[in-house]
């Protein structure tokens, strides 16, 4: 099936997804550095609610980012070049190393003020507050830092390989 007449709404969803992607992960990437100074247990349950959410919408912004990519790759003759391959592995390798990362310190931010995990399954027992000083512990935390670099830095290196196709 030729696919390049459809190549501009191709490119459409892969930039769509893109924003997307971006912009839920920009939501969250603020509310992990807003949670250090939220002592308020309520605004904080309120704030990784809404990194929660804005993750689930850069979830399908990658699908569709990712999907549409792969296929403007194969229309465009693309799928063979260095720089599609060392953008795809740099992508995998920054998911790996962010994901644990974050996911484990707002998981356990969500623990610590007594709020069930979206992945809490039925008859799982509700997690115990822990106390304030316990609390602004763990907000004192680096990883905001930690997952900025490669994140950043990660997203600003696959950009240069897209726009200018090095190799």
């Amino acid at each position: 099936m030729d696919l390049t007449p459809y190549i501009g709404w191709i490119i459409f969803l892969h930039v769509l997804g893109s924003f997307m992607f971006v912009a839920g992960h920009g939501v969250s990437m603020f509310v992990v550095f807003r949670v250090r100074k939220e002592s308020d247990r309520g605004k904080l349950a309120a704030l990784l609610d809404l990194s929660g959410w804005s993750l689930g919408v850069a979830g399908i912004g990658l699908l569709i980012l990712f999907v549409s990519g792969i296929v403007a790759g194969i229309v465009l003759g693309s799928f063979g070049s260095t720089w599609l391959w060392v953008a795809l592995v740099l992508f995998i390798v920054i998911s790996i190393v962010m994901t644990p990362v974050g996911g484990t310190y707002l998981r356990n931010l969500r623990l610590a003020i007594g709020q069930r995990p979206g992945n809490a399954k039925p008859g799982d027992p509700d997690p115990t507050p822990v106390s304030d000083a316990e609390l602004a512990a763990m907000q004192a935390s680096r990883k905001p830092e930690l997952l900025l670099l490669p994140g950043a830095g990660g997203f600003v290196l696959i950009l240069y390989l897209m726009m200018f196709k090095p190799f």
